[in-house]
């Protein structure tokens, strides 16, 4: 007998096809990927698993872009608890992704040559769209009827991954480098928020966002986390290169300086 049927629900079960499907998406729309790569856990001093790394193609590596995605296969659902006023007082360029020291000068310069009036920040926005915000952002996330916590653990994952690559190893040349952490479910998320009347109200969507604190590393780590089914990954890979594609072209000169600064080297 056969023991390929058995085999496929273990692969099924541990998450591993989870895994080869979001990588399979991500190539898909342009990236080149890394599956089950390593990273150093700061807080052990230990290699840890990420299950896959989907790099925006660059020669150069001036800018350096990736989605560190942690994989978690379930039939349970996710719940997003959300608020308008989670990102209330918190800076949008922390919120928005992992960032080296250069990226996030970088970003700083553009908000404010954007900023005219002073805090009037549109033109921003409109350039990073993903730093916006806007509408229901999640202060929480919880896998649902469930003892074990592992959302948070696969939220603390993608955290120390990208939080890892943004600082570098101090070999090679520092770099305008932006880390996206994602987490892809293959069951339902549900997004759960209080309406104006008082009632707990529930929306099933195929992506979210979360806002994450880990404060255990060399730099406290305060992001955004993006949660999405695979049901709506195709989509979300799609989205993701375009962000990808306007950080490169809106940072063109920035490369350059970086680029120079390398050759003087």
């Amino acid at each position: 007998m056969t023991m390929i049927p058995k085999v496929r629900e273990w692969l099924n079960n541990q998450g591993f096809t989870l895994e080869m499907r979001t990588a399979s998406a991500f190539r898909a729309a342009g990236f080149q990927v890394r599956q089950s790569s390593l990273y150093i856990d700061t807080e052990t001093g230990k290699a840890r698993e990420i299950d896959v790394i989907a790099i925006d193609p660059d020669v150069l590596g001036a800018v350096n872009i990736r989605f560190i995605v942690e994989c978690k296969s379930s039939n349970k659902p996710w719940v997003l608890l959300c608020s308008p006023y989670t990102l209330d007082g918190y800076n949008r360029i922390f919120a928005y992704s992992a960032l080296s020291e250069m990226a996030r000068d970088a970003l700083i310069d553009r908000v404010r040559v954007s900023a005219v009036p002073p805090q009037a920040c549109g033109g921003f926005f409109d350039k990073f769209p993903w730093s916006r915000k806007d509408g229901l952002i999640g202060y929480s996330v919880r896998q649902a009827l469930s003892n074990t916590d592992v959302a948070y653990a696969a939220a603390t994952t993608v955290a120390k991954a990208c939080d890892n690559f943004v600082r570098g190893d101090g070999v090679w040349p520092k770099s305008l480098s932006f880390g996206f952490p994602v987490i892809v479910i293959d069951g339902p998320l549900i997004r759960c928020s209080l309406a104006e009347n008082g009632d707990v109200q529930f929306e099933e969507v195929d992506q979210g966002e979360f806002l994450f604190f880990l404060g255990d590393l060399p730099h406290d780590f305060g992001a955004c986390i993006r949660v999405v089914t695979i049901g709506g990954l195709a989509a979300f890979t799609l989205e993701a290169k375009q962000v990808a594609n306007q950080i490169r072209s809106e940072l063109k000169s920035e490369e350059n300086k970086v680029v120079k600064s390398w050759q003087k080297k």
